[in-house]
C-alpha cells in the first residue's frame, strides 16, 4: 500500500509540474491578440534578442580582480603628455620627461628619434669623370668618334688582319723553303769537298748497311 501511495505522489507531483510550464507557455505565448505592423516587429526584435548569446555575469571574485588592477595601475600609471623629442634637445636630456611609465620608478620606455629624410640632389651631377670637357668642341667629339664602333670599319679592320696573318704566313714559308735549299747546297759541297765519311747521319747509315750485309754472308756460309 505504501509503495502505490508514493508513486501516486511523486505521479501527482509530475502532472502539477507539467501543468505549471504548460500554463506559462500558453499565458505568454499561446494568446496572442491580433497581429499588426507594430507587434509583428517588436516579436522579430524579441525573437532576434533571445537567439543571440548573452553574456555571463562576472563572479565576485572576478569583480573583485578587475577592481583591484584597476587601482593599482590609477596609482602607479604615469603618462607624460609631451612624447615627443624636441630637435633643440638630445635624446639624454629628454629622457626624464617623454616615454609612458608603467610605475614611478621604473625607466622611461620606447622613444622615437627623428628620421632623418632623404633629400634628392638639387643640381645637376657630373656624369663625366675626371676633367671638365665641353661635349660641344672638337676634342670631345674626336674622342666619340674614336670610341664608335661601326660595321664598315670593323670590316675593314677585319680584311686588313686577314691580308696581314697571310703575309706573314707567306713569308715564314717561303723563309723555310729558301733554309731547306740553302742546307742543301750545303751537304752537297761537303759531299764534293770531304766525303760521304764526314756526314754523321749518312755514315751511319752505310755502316748499319754494311754490317747487315756482312752478317748475312756469314749466315749463308753457315747453312
Amino acid at each position: 500500500m505504501s509503495s502505490s501511495s508514493s508513486e501516486e505522489d511523486g505521479d501527482a507531483e509530475w502532472k502539477a509540474a507539467i501543468d505549471s510550464v504548460t500554463s506559462q507557455v500558453t499565458n505568454g505565448f499561446g494568446v496572442t491578440p491580433p497581429s499588426t505592423g507594430e507587434t509583428s516587429q517588436a516579436a522579430k526584435d524579441e525573437g532576434d534578442l533571445e537567439k543571440k548569446p548573452q553574456s555571463r555575469p562576472l563572479k565576485l571574485y572576478q569583480v573583485k580582480a578587475q577592481k583591484l588592477l584597476d587601482d593599482i595601475l590609477e596609482k602607479n600609471l604615469v603618462i607624460v603628455r609631451d612624447s615627443t623629442i624636441s630637435s633643440d634637445r638630445s635624446p639624454r636630456e629628454s629622457d626624464d620627461d617623454t616615454g609612458v611609465r608603467l610605475f614611478r620608478n621604473a625607466p622611461p620606455g620606447i622613444i622615437f628619434e627623428p628620421i632623418d629624410e632623404f633629400t634628392h640632389p638639387r643640381k645637376r651631377l657630373k656624369i663625366l669623370p675626371g676633367e671638365d670637357i665641353d661635349e660641344k668642341s672638337k676634342k670631345f667629339k674626336r674622342q666619340i668618334r674614336s670610341a664608335a664602333v661601326e660595321g664598315d670599319h670593323v670590316m675593314a679592320a677585319a680584311r686588313h688582319a686577314c691580308q696581314t696573318s697571310l703575309d706573314r704566313f707567306q713569308a715564314k714559308a717561303m723563309a723555310a723553303k729558301a733554309k731547306s735549299e740553302k742546307e742543301e747546297k750545303r751537304i752537297e759541297e761537303l759531299k764534293r769537298v770531304r766525303g760521304e765519311k764526314w756526314l754523321p747521319s749518312i755514315a751511319r747509315k752505310k755502316n748499319i748497311e754494311q754490317h747487315l750485309s756482312r752478317r748475312g754472308k756469314i749466315v749463308g756460309v753457315v747453312l
